[in-house]
């Protein structure tokens, strides 16, 4: 903990006494640091069964991990503070053109530390990439994501019917449209139902984008292709694609607004769901894809000025080849509704109902319910008037 805490201070500190010695030279060199702070208070009914403590299921809505079959129910409580997060940006000019650099932080999903005395959590890299005129190097949401989400208070929103997916990749963009190769990474299903990444991907995943700004709002549609590599020495492969729409539609003049997203896909598997799917099934002899659709609905209601909430439904279904084991995932639904309490910008008090149904290939079933409280700070200091990225 104490090395990662090291490393991102030094990171700032020289990237503070860099940037005021160029200043000399490029006077509109602007910097942000920022974040929030956010602690969650989650009461949870597994309804089939429990799960270790060391799930993400604990911390957050992750629909390949709720508990399926006949067991009992499994009441749980657990309080965080993983999501909190801390960024650093800046800009400036080089070369004539404008060059923007971007590094954040969280503590979801660590490996490291416990409930027991401490709750020590390491940092995890979530976005750390620069700009530079056109092109885009580093890590980042992949290109194929439409990047709208529910305003809930859960870390995902809707993960049934999203993609999610941050990664390294090179992009360029023009104008309305953009276009990336990233990293490749193939998840298959194997006979005995266990998802694995196989180690022998090496052609990137290619992605387009293209955002139609509208009057109250946008909508944006991307597509992506790409190679699936087996898990076996043969090293046999087949040809992946999806297609993805989202957008948002301000409604009103109180602040409300519609936000979707609906996505099509054969081989997609990591990109959607929080890796609900894998994106094929290896027989030994050869592999097959696993096509899907899935989606969601949100509506971000506004009953004040500083109440509001958030309804969302979300969902997930898929076509698995006939001889895949029959305890692979199949089918995932949600929905949740919260209320929003933010009596100055910086701050937000919540409470939110989320539900949560898992379907294999063998109709064996699970589903839990859950409250959650939550509070958030958000706090930044810019050296100068810029324009925020706010990036959930």
């Amino acid at each position: 903990m104490k090395y990662y805490t090291t490393l991102f201070l030094a990171f700032f500190s020289c990237s503070l006494f860099a940037q005021e010695s160029d200043n000399l030279s490029t006077p509109n060199t602007t910097f942000k640091f920022g974040g929030y702070v956010k602690a969650d208070f989650l009461f949870t009914n597994f309804h089939n069964g429990e799960l270790p403590r060391t799930s993400p299921m604990r911390d957050i809505h992750f629909p390949a991990q709720i508990p399926v079959g006949e067991e009992d129910s499994f009441k749980d409580t657990d309080f965080h503070v993983k999501e909190s997060r801390f960024n650093f940006d800046v800009k400036t000019t080089k070369l004539g053109k404008e060059i923007h650099g971007f590094l954040e932080l969280d503590f979801m999903l660590s490996g490291q530390g416990n409930e027991n005395v401490s709750n020590s959590y390491a940092p995890r890299l979530r976005h750390f990439y620069f700009e530079w005129d056109r092109m885009l190097f580093g890590q980042t949401w992949t290109n194929f994501m439409v990047v709208v989400i529910p305003n809930d208070l859960d870390f995902s929103g809707a993960p049934e019917g999203i993609v999610f997916v941050r990664q390294p990749q090179i992009r360029y963009k023009y104008k309305t449209w953009s276009f990336s190769i990233e990293n490749p990474n193939t998840t298959i299903t194997t006979n005995d139902a266990t998802n694995i990444a196989t180690a022998n991907s090496y052609i990137p995943d290619i992605t387009a984008k293209k955002k139609f700004p509208l009057k109250k709002g946008f909508v944006s549609v991307a597509g992506i292709v790409r190679t699936l590599f087996s898990s076996q020495p043969e090293d046999y492969k087949s040809f992946g694609f999806g297609i993805t729409s989202g957008g948002l539609i301000k409604v009103g003049e109180k602040g409300d607004d519609f936000r979707f997203m609906a996505t099509y896909g054969n081989g997609l598997g990591r990109y959607i769901a929080l890796g609900f799917l894998s994106a094929g099934y290896d027989n030994d002899t050869s592999l097959e894809n696993i096509s899907s659709i899935n989606g969601y609905v949100a509506y971000n209601h506004y009953w004040s000025k500083v109440l509001s909430s958030s309804f969302n439904v979300s969902g997930l279904t898929s076509d698995n080849p006939s001889n895949i084991n029959l305890q692979a995932n199949k089918v995932a639904y949600s929905g949740s509704v919260n209320l929003k309490y933010e009596p100055i910008k910086e701050m937000l008090l919540g409470v939110e109902f989320n539900y949560g149904y898992r379907e294999l290939v063998d109709n064996t079933s699970g589903a839990f319910s859950r409250i959650q409280l939550a509070a958030r700070y958000k706090f930044g200091y810019h050296n100068s008037e810029t324009s925020e990225k706010y990036i959930k």
